[in-house]
């Protein structure tokens, strides 16, 4: 699913050769492998948007960026470039339908695949290519984006995401990791190919409520909550009307509030932003495993995180910005990138009554430098910093719009 902006998944690239039969047992049908006999593998991924994107090649193909999610189960293409040869085995047709209120969407499912990255490698593997770039990933994460990968990956491997160095560890399943003095165990239920974690919401009333969220690194967003799936959450006082993403089926729309306290035992975060999904955007999800809502990569980037699916466990050491203050989108606009890849910044989804209105900000106008800084000198990670840095804060804008240069100052708010 694609919440606040963007979108999740995670999975393995993975091709098989004889020898890691005998060195990694593993259950029948699994097929994703070391290449080696060593106990782990380290990968250097990207974080941008709070997302993991990663290189893989599919059946011998050049390098393809993919997010890696833990809330997805398929391996899905969702978007290819003329420069990209890619090579897909035993198609067909199809139709698939995710959360969102729109639509079944066209596809192909392709079988018997090869997924590899270095030291790793994997067979026989499922995927699906969408027939339209309805996510439009590349422009908001500001560099090509070819799709989104699933569930492999945390079934076959202990993994241990550090968000700090931008590392990612695959330990052998048989490997059972110490627990740092700092870090903090909780039980991660499996249920349907999802992981799931429960934490406690303190709401404005002063209710604390215990919730079922699934673990989804793929929403950059805090957490979402379904009002429906439990009557004793409420929303805050003082929400904002928002677009929060893109499911496959759709548009996800709905409210965003700030929630006093997320709890997950002796770790707490206060007064952070909380989506809430309108009802028909969810709906095929209320009845799935009783969850309350879903755990975002805004929250788990302040951790080094280790998902042990062969254990049942999740552990989290809090890093450098666990104590940062959760601040969400204080200028009223978004920004898309039109030429993935090169710094290249426009305005899109302006926000009524918001300080980009009251600046001037319009949809389309192209960002030229911010507080004296050229945007071509800027990665989209440091423009979004900028644009997320405090309440009060004025920004010197220089925007190009029909061709002509504007000055404009905008003073960053928080509204929820």
């Amino acid at each position: 699913m694609l919440l606040p902006g963007l979108l999740s998944l995670l999975c393995l690239w993975l091709a098989l050769v004889p020898q890691a039969r005998a060195q990694q047992p593993v259950q029948p049908h699994d097929t994703v492998y070391f290449t080696t006999g060593r106990k782990s593998i380290q990968i250097p991924f990207k974080l941008v948007h709070n997302l993991i994107v990663m290189p893989i090649k599919i059946n011998n193909s050049n390098s393809l960026n993919f997010i890696l999610d833990t809330g997805v189960r398929s391996t899905l293409i969702t978007r290819l470039y003329y420069s990209d040869s890619l090579e897909l085995n035993h198609t067909k047709r199809t139709q698939i339908r995710g959360l969102g209120s729109g639509y079944t969407i066209e596809a192909i499912i392709s079988s018997g695949n090869s997924l590899n990255l270095p030291g790793i490698i994997g067979e026989n593997q499922e995927i699906y290519v969408l027939m339209e770039d309805i996510f439009n990933l590349s422009t908001r994460m500001g560099m090509p984006i070819h799709g989104i990968i699933g569930y492999d990956i945390f079934k076959n491997f202990v993994v241990k995401v550090n968000y700090s160095s931008k590392i990612l560890t695959l330990y052998r399943p048989d490997l059972r990791l110490k627990k740092k003095r700092k870090a903090e165990e909780y039980p991660l239920h499996i249920e349907n190919e999802k992981a799931y974690v429960y934490a406690n919401v303190r709401q404005h009333n002063g209710d604390t409520l215990q919730v079922k969220l699934v673990v989804d690194t793929g929403a950059s967003h805090t957490l979402s909550l379904y009002l429906p799936s439990n009557d004793k959450l409420e929303l805050p006082p003082k929400t904002m009307e928002a677009y929060l993403g893109r499911g496959l089926s759709g548009d996800i729309n709905g409210k965003i509030g700030r929630l006093p306290g997320f709890s997950m035992g002796r770790y707490e975060l206060q007064d952070l932003p909380a989506s809430y999904p309108d009802e028909a955007s969810i709906k095929a999800a209320l009845n799935i495993a009783n969850r309350n809502g879903n755990l975002g990569s805004d929250i788990l980037k302040r951790f080094t995180v280790i998902f042990d699916y062969p254990h049942k466990r999740l552990l989290l050491l809090p890093n450098s910005k666990y104590k940062v203050p959760f601040h969400f989108n204080m200028s009223g606009f978004e920004v898309s990138t039109p030429l993935p890849g090169v710094n290249f910044y426009e305005v899109s989804n302006v926000v009524p009554n918001s300080p980009a209105t009251a600046a001037g900000v319009q949809n389309g106008d192209e960002l030229v430098s911010i507080n004296g800084r050229s945007c071509f000198d800027l990665n989209l990670n440091e423009v979004l910093e900028v644009m997320e840095s405090k309440p009060g804060r004025k920004l010197r804008l220089k925007l190009r719009r029909n061709g002509e240069v504007i000055d404009l100052v905008l003073v960053l708010q928080s509204r929820i």
